[in-house]
């Protein structure tokens, strides 16, 4: 029920002699009853609801539902707005055994917490809800599980009514950005009325806005230097001042980045640092030991800093355009020195992933090595993103590797080669797959696809199925390994002789009186037929690629084949080369890589040796005579020659040259 009248005016009357100010609590109480099916609301308040009463109830108020049936959810909405609700309470409770719940919103914000309700057969129970002071329609909201559900009355405690003002501040302390340019203080009256002002008592930097009714506005211009703070004090009617203290952050200037990051890099890659709208200056120690912070009286950043071999530390500093500075950064880096090419490394018993990481221009991630009963086979990539990078000092023309399957039959696992520029982003160059029976061994060779700018290749293992030995690598150069003194060679890369020790190229030039002319060339450009002589059969040499740039005049050549297919030769359509001596070919194919003497064969036709300016292939005897006596003097085609010249000649049955 409402509050006596009288009541009220007293305790108003109190209020004023006392020079006080107050806010009334006061009530607004709805009673329920059943009129014929339809809800009866008795009180301050109508309300409406989406579920009649079943029943006329007792002192528990009008039943819904019934024993047998539960009332399930429904909702009581009042039918006015009440302003500055501080509790609800709802007199309610269920059927013997029942089960139900009750949540009370204002304005469709909860009001406290839902609550269970218990049975009671004689009378209602009162359910209190508190909260913060809220404003709008009260809903109540009953989910009844089971049995019936009696619903008494609701009372709404609410605050009216008042004088004088209790003023608050959002904040007693307000921060604000270095860069930012107003703000605002926000206050609020309490239900009082009155005028308020505000003065700037310290912190002429800020400038005061117009004040609305419930904010204080303030300018400034964006900070340019250390933290800087002022004081507002805002004063209200007949109320206590209040002081909000503001400050604004001290200007940031962004430390210098590096990049790229501190590591392990190629030789002469640039050190980016940047501070945007800042001014950077570095010290800058290339032994290793550590450089002194660094002033605006060190060297001013203008340039990427280039990367020497060795260690070399870096600190930096950024200055804005107002003298304020940023946090001192420092950076360490290795440069790694460039490998000359051609390079080649082969594992040995002796040799694995330290030998190799020791070599100049090389870095990797590998783990333990193979076994050395496992050589050359020795590195073992064992994880997918396990790699060797080697850094070069020019264009790299392809790279050669040997391969192994350890422990089981692969079913693929793969290699990738690829390429850089700067050593630190790649390129894909080609992927090879490792498949095949358990030690099962592998060459490969990349095509010639790198870029003109790349200075770095990478071989890592893209793909695991199982673990992969490498054995040999090779950039820019292929290795050779010639069986017998004189072999063919037809290469997909063009070649460079030129100072290979224990290898020589050379390219059939003419073909007369059972000899070949064979031409000694150096730079040879790719898919030229060869014969190589070699110093030392059975040993490797590793022959430099390049690009073809220069290359030897080889138009005159008659040696032909194919590096990377089979050649099909018919019978008497040229030489095969055997045991240093060209021998008339039958009907075959000829392996890929190898090379044959591209002449038609001529009927009843010997086999041709080889005439290296002098030195010819396949001679038993240099006789040196001056005059010719007899007539048992042959020429390689088997003719009786009666006045023999300088040349070849078979003289009973051995083969003399006369000079």
């Amino acid at each position: 029920m409402k509050q006596k009248s009288l009541l009220k005016t007293m305790l108003l009357l109190f209020a004023l002699i006392a020079g006080s100010s107050s806010v009334w609590a006061d009530t607004y109480t709805t009673t329920f009853s059943r009129q014929s099916s339809k809800l009866k609301c008795t009180g301050d308040i109508t309300y409406t609801t989406t579920v009649e009463p079943s029943g006329n109830g007792d002192d528990r108020g009008p039943q819904f539902g019934t024993s047998g049936t539960a009332a399930g959810e429904f909702t009581l909405t009042a039918g006015t707005s009440v302003d500055n609700i501080t509790s609800v309470v709802v007199a309610c409770c269920t059927a013997s055994k029942g089960s139900a719940t009750v949540q009370v919103k204002v304005g469709g914000s909860a009001l406290g917490t839902t609550q269970t309700i218990q049975p009671n057969t004689s009378s209602a129970d009162n359910y209190t809800f508190n909260g913060s002071t809220l404003s709008g329609i009260v809903t109540i909201h009953v989910n009844a599980s089971s049995k019936a559900f009696y619903l008494k009355s609701v009372t709404i405690t609410y605050t009216s009514g008042g004088g004088g003002s209790d003023p608050s501040i959002s904040a007693n302390n307000v921060n604000i950005a270095q860069d930012a340019t107003n703000g605002s203080i926000a206050y609020t009256l309490n239900n009082a009325t009155g005028n308020v002002s505000a003065s700037i008592t310290t912190g002429d930097w800020l400038t005061l806005g117009t004040i609305t009714s419930s904010t204080v506005p303030f300018t400034c211009s964006a900070n340019t230097g250390a933290q800087r703070t002022a004081t507002v004090t805002l004063s209200f009617t007949g109320a206590t001042d209040k002081v909000v203290t503001i400050t604004q952050d001290a200007k940031t200037v962004t430390a210098p980045t590096f990049n790229p990051e501190g590591g392990s890099y190629m030789q002469g890659t640039g050190i980016t640092l940047t501070s945007e709208g800042n001014t950077i200056y570095y010290n800058i120690k290339t032994d290793g030991t550590t450089p002194s912070d660094p002033t605006n009286a060190s060297t001013e950043y203008t340039a990427p800093i280039v990367l020497g071999s060795g260690t070399t530390k870096i600190k930096a500093i950024a200055y804005d355009t107002y003298g304020n500075a940023s946090s001192v950064v420092t950076r360490t880096y290795t440069g790694i020195a460039l490998a000359s090419l051609p390079f080649s490394w082969t594992g040995t018993s002796s040799a694995g992933k330290d030998d190799l990481a020791a070599q100049t221009g090389v870095a990797l991630s590998l783990g333990s090595d193979y076994a050395t009963s496992n050589a050359p086979y020795r590195l073992k990539f064992d994880g997918t993103s396990k790699y060797v990078i080697i850094y070069t000092d020019e264009k790299p023309e392809n790279v050669y590797f040997t391969a192994k399957l350890f422990n089981a039959a692969s079913t693929g696992s793969k290699i990738k080669v690829q390429g850089s520029a700067d050593g630190i982003t790649f390129t894909d160059i080609e992927e090879f797959t490792i498949k095949g029976a358990a030690n099962a061994t592998f060459e490969f060779s990349t095509s010639n696809a790198f870029a003109t700018t790349h200075r770095a290749v990478k071989l890592v293992m893209s793909s695991k199925d199982q673990n992969v030995a490498v054995g040999t690598i090779c950039v820019s150069c292929i290795p050779i390994t010639p069986a017998k003194t004189y072999t063919t060679l037809t290469s997909a890369y063009a070649l460079d002789f030129t100072g290979v020790s224990g290898l020589k190229a050379y390219i059939a030039t003419e073909v007369s009186e059972g000899n070949v002319l064979m031409t000694q060339v150096n730079k040879v450009p790719a898919n030229t037929g060869l014969v190589l002589k070699a110093t030392t059969p059975g040993s490797a040499v590793n022959v430099p690629v390049f690009d073809g740039t220069g290359a030897d005049d080889v138009s005159a050549n008659k040696m032909a084949g194919s590096a990377t297919e089979t050649t099909a030769i018919a019978a008497n359509a040229g030489y095969i080369l055997k045991d240093g001596v060209f021998h008339p070919a039958s009907a075959g194919t000829l392996a890929a890589g190898k090379a044959y003497l591209n002449i038609a064969v001529s009927a009843g036709a010997s086999a041709l040796n080889l005439d290296f300016g002098g030195e010819v292939t396949g001679v038993n005897e240099v006789r040196e005579v001056s005059e010719v006596n007899d007539n048992s003097w042959y020429n390689l085609a088997g003719q009786r020659v009666a006045q023999p010249t300088k040349g070849l000649y078979i003289v009973n049955g051995k083969k003399v040259i006369i000079k």
